[in-house]
C-alpha cells in the first residue's frame, strides 16, 4: 500500500511579511495623493451646496409669485458666509445649509444677501462666491460661483475674477 502525502496549504511567514511590506510601501506612496483628492472633493461639495441653494432660491421665487426669496448667511455669523446660509421667503426659513470648517466661502462683492424676484431674476448686485480651503494646500483649486442677471448660477474652476 502506497502512502499518500498531503501538501500543506497556506502562506509562510516570509511570504506574509513580504506581502504586507509591499502593501505598506504602496500605501505610503498613495497617501499624499489621496489627501489632495479628499480636499478637492470637499471644495467641490461645498461649491455644489451653494450652487444648489441658489437654484433652490430661484425656483422658490418663481413658484411664489409676488414674493422675494433670499439666500443669506446664518444670523449670528455677522454677515459672514463661513458658518452656513439659508433660503427664506421673508417670513419662513425654507432650507438651511452648513459650511464645513475645512472650507471658506467668501463673497467677492461683500453682499449680505442674494435676492430673487417673482420671475426668478436677480435683484441687486451680481454675487461672486468663492469656495476655497481654510488652509493652503498645493494642488487644491478654488471654485467660483457666479449668478447672472437672469438669476442662473454658474460654477467655474479657479478664483473669482
Amino acid at each position: 500500500m502506497a502512502m499518500v502525502r498531503y501538501r500543506e496549504c497556506g502562506f509562510t511567514l516570509v511570504e506574509m511579511l513580504v506581502t504586507v511590506s509591499v502593501i505598506g510601501v504602496l500605501l505610503a506612496i498613495a497617501a499624499p495623493g489621496m489627501r489632495q483628492l479628499s480636499l478637492n472633493q470637499g471644495v467641490k461639495t461645498a461649491a455644489f451646496d451653494i450652487f444648489s441653494a441658489l437654484i433652490y432660491a430661484r425656483s422658490e421665487a418663481i413658484k411664489r409669485p409676488g414674493e422675494t426669496v433670499t439666500l443669506q448667511p446664518v444670523s449670528g455669523s455677522g454677515g459672514s458666509w463661513l458658518t452656513g446660509f439659508y433660503v427664506s421667503d421673508g417670513a419662513v426659513t425654507l432650507r438651511t445649509w452648513t459650511v464645513p470648517s475645512s472650507v471658506t466661502l467668501t463673497d467677492k462683492n461683500s453682499l449680505t444677501s442674494i435676492s430673487f424676484g417673482k420671475d426668478g431674476h436677480l435683484t441687486g448686485t451680481l454675487p461672486k462666491l468663492e469656495v476655497n480651503l481654510a488652509s493652503s494646500v498645493n494642488g487644491v483649486s478654488p471654485r467660483c460661483i457666479q449668478v447672472d442677471l437672469t438669476g442662473r448660477p454658474y460654477s467655474a474652476l479657479g478664483a473669482c475674477p
